[in-house]
């Protein structure tokens, strides 16, 4: 098993690459042995390991399937010291494991089956712990997919995949423009859902009906969904808060909408 010692070794360099983005080639940086395992038991395409021995010589389950998994899959794997590790990686506090994988965004049309769809779409969304969160949310609420739409955080971030904890490679996860994303919906028979404030006019959440296919719109976390959504949108769903408070986190009201969505269809 070679091993990497120096912080200026080319494997290094190709790690930093892809975490800046300057790789353009589909690579993200995963960094921590639970996010390399969603990753390969969801088949993603594994392209370089770097490891510390303690973790390389750790027997606890998780780790060791992660090996198991990895060497089935003749995925390169490295020993490496802390620092290249440091180096390597893009997280502030490294795990001692890092990453590349070979992981893109789904294709649109991809999100809206199985039937009856459930798609959540982030319009703006510019932090990648709370798109990652999203995300993780569709996952374990069973949306069909996400749709990461206009200057919505890169999901591929380090930061974003870490917010996903591993559900970026389980739900799919496409990029597109509010126009796009809109016929999509469209063509898909999908009720289009803006989220917004209470307000005269608005549908409380829990009086919508979510129980067809559904595109929920939640918007940038300060300026809200843009007038070209608001203005597509077949109904306005408000979540109801006591008063002076004006909005959810947006992970938080992702959350919100999803299961009350789970909640009417399992009632079917």
């Amino acid at each position: 098993m070679p091993r990497i010692t120096r912080r200026q070794d080319a494997i290094v360099t190709r790690f930093r690459d892809v975490a800046k983005g300057a790789a353009d080639d589909g690579a993200v940086v995963i960094d921590g042995v639970h996010l390399l395992l969603d990753a390969l038991r969801a088949g993603v395409p594994v392209e370089t390991v770097l490891a510390t021995s303690d973790l390389l010589a750790d027997a606890s389950q998780d780790v060791a399937q992660t090996w198991r998994l990895a060497r089935a899959a003749d995925v390169p794997i490295h020993e490496a010291t802390a620092g290249v590790i440091e180096a390597a990686s893009p997280v502030r506090t490294p795990s001692g494991v890092v990453a590349i994988a070979r992981w893109s965004p789904a294709p649109l049309a991809g999100l809206w089956t199985p039937a009856p769809a459930l798609v959540i779409g982030l319009v703006d969304v510019q932090d990648p712990g709370n798109a990652g969160a999203v995300i993780r949310s569709a996952d374990g609420l069973g949306a069909t997919g996400v749709a990461m739409i206009g200057a919505t955080a890169d999901p591929g971030s380090a930061k974003s995949l870490r917010g996903a904890m591993g559900s970026t490679f389980r739900v799919p996860v496409a990029r597109a423009s509010i126009g796009e994303s809109l016929r999509a919906a469209r063509a898909a028979g999908a009720t289009i859902a803006a989220t917004t404030a209470p307000a005269p006019g608005t549908t409380d959440l829990h009086a919508a009906d979510l129980t067809g296919p559904v595109f929920l719109l939640l918007g940038n976390e300060g300026a809200g969904l843009p007038g070209q959504a608001l203005k597509a949108a077949d109904i306005q769903i408000s979540i109801a808060m006591r008063p002076g408070i004006n909005s959810f986190n947006v992970a938080v009201s992702s959350a919100l909408l999803l299961y009350e969505a789970r909640l009417q269809r399992n009632r079917r």
